[in-house]
């Protein structure tokens, strides 16, 4: 999807996040980096596959946000193996302060 199509302004972030499976997948725990955030979702960067339609908890600072994977993809011209994941955000769960906050600076 090229940036004219996208819904939401991207904020460029580098934060270190914790991504869980919700939907009885084997993941526990993955580290992984988003790289932005928008009113809509985070884009993250980890070590594994997640397959499009997976439900994710991700959790960062005191925020622990829900949602839905859109896209993941390899990353390019990266020295090791990386993907690229879109979550589509369903649902703050905590931490509504520090989302709103950085919501405040994409729009």
């Amino acid at each position: 999807m090229g940036i004219e199509n996208r819904r939401h302004v991207r904020l460029p972030v580098d934060i270190t996040i914790q991504v869980y499976g919700l939907d009885g997948s084997p993941l526990e725990s993955e580290p992984a980096r988003a790289v932005d955030v928008s009113e809509g979702g985070i884009c993250f960067v980890g070590a594994r596959y997640m397959p499009p339609g997976g439900a994710l908890k991700i959790e960062f600072d005191d925020c622990a946000l829900e949602g839905t994977v859109r896209h993941c993809r390899l990353r390019e011209y990266s020295a090791h193996a990386e993907f690229v994941t879109g979550v589509e955000i369903q649902r703050v769960l905590a931490g509504h302060a520090t989302w709103n906050a950085m919501m405040s600076l994409v729009r």
